[in-house]
Parts: structure tokens; sequence; C-alpha cells
């Protein structure tokens, strides 16, 4: 078992509204977490440009950033019945923004940051459903445990930084470090799960 499998999600619904989906991502993790609802999951990768816009709060950037990928990816792909989806995530520490680290010394600086401390998740979605864009956001709150230079130093050694929002992936070896999590690990992960069963209920 997968270590942050221990934290549930309520998602399982999820599967009886959308069955296959179309994913915009290159993300590992947010495939595993489609296809472990039993969903079958195509992927095809879209970019797009990441720049943040300092008067927006933090769940408005992740929220745009996703609705700006999946404008991207519709202006290269064919539309058919299949729904569509975009992500971005962005870890914050109090109000500073943690987006991928450019190396290992700023990936230390977060995880040395986060250590006995908490810290925000945030997810947003864009779900191309029924023919219209749904978008949306959710946040959740990490605990971390007090974490020493050797944990800290040993997790950068496995590169599991690399490309990591935030200088961790939570599904891999940080899971170890997390003391406990207020929300949908699911949103921590990069897919706001069960805000996602709430959204096609209601669409």
């Amino acid at each position: 078992m997968k270590p942050w499998r221990k934290w549930k999600t309520m998602s399982s619904l999820l599967k009886e509204y959308i069955p296959e989906i179309i994913l915009a991502s290159a993300s590992p993790a947010r495939k595993q977490l489609l296809v472990n609802e039993g969903i079958q999951v195509t992927v095809k990768p879209t970019d797009s440009d990441e720049e943040q816009l300092k008067s927006m709060s933090a769940g408005e950037t992740v929220q745009m950033l996703a609705c700006r990928k999946m404008d991207n990816y519709l202006l290269s792909n064919k539309i058919n019945q299949t729904p569509v989806l975009t992500c971005d995530t962005l870890v914050y520490f109090g109000d500073t923004p943690n987006g991928k680290p450019n190396d290992r010394k700023q990936a230390y600086q977060m995880l040395n940051s986060y250590s006995g401390n908490n810290h925000f998740v945030y997810t947003g979605y864009c779900l191309l459903y029924k023919g219209k864009k749904i978008f949306g956001f959710d946040k959740a709150t990490v605990f971390f445990k007090k974490l020493t230079d050797r944990q800290i130093n040993a997790y950068l050694d496995t590169k599991e930084y690399i490309n990591a929002a935030g200088s961790y992936r939570i599904q891999g070896k940080a899971a170890a470090f997390v003391e406990h999590i207020d929300g949908d690990i699911a949103t921590v992960i990069g897919i706001p799960m069960n805000l996602l069963v709430k959204t096609v209920e209601t669409n």
C-alpha cells in the first residue's frame, strides 16, 4: 500500500459521473489518483505560462493557472464528449508561495521552514464537463513533524523534490514527515477530488 493511502478521500462517487477523463497533465500522481477511483484516464499534457499575479489571492492564482492550461489545451486539441481536467498546485508557507524548487538548496530551505510548522496547499482545477468549463480551488493545511538536518538531506538525496510544488511529494517518502492534515489529502497530491465530486453532482 502506498504511504499516502492511509489518508482517505471521499471521492469514490466520482466514477459514477466521470467513468473516463482526459487529464491534461504529465503528473503521474494526478493520474494515479484518478486510476485509483476506477476512472479510465487518457493523458494529454499541456503547458502554459505559470507567471503569478501578485494582486491575486492564493486560491485565485491556482484557479487562474488551471484555467490558463485549459485554454492552451483547447487551442490545440479537438473536443469530444470526454471530460477534460487541468490542475495547478502551489504551496504557501505563511504568505510566501513555494512553487517548484530551482535547486537542492532552495528545496532544503523550503523543507526546513515547514519543520515543526504548518503550511497551506492550494490546488486549482478547470474541468470541461458537458460542454462547459467549471473551475475552482481547494485548500488543505499540512502539519509537519520537527525534522532534523539529516532527515531533510536524506529526503533530498532521493530527488523526489525535483519538479515538486513545495519541494516534496506527500504520496512518496515525504509522507513520513506529516503529523496530520486538515483537508483533502488528494488536494495536496494534486487534484481536489472531494471538491470535484461536489462539482459534478451539481452540474
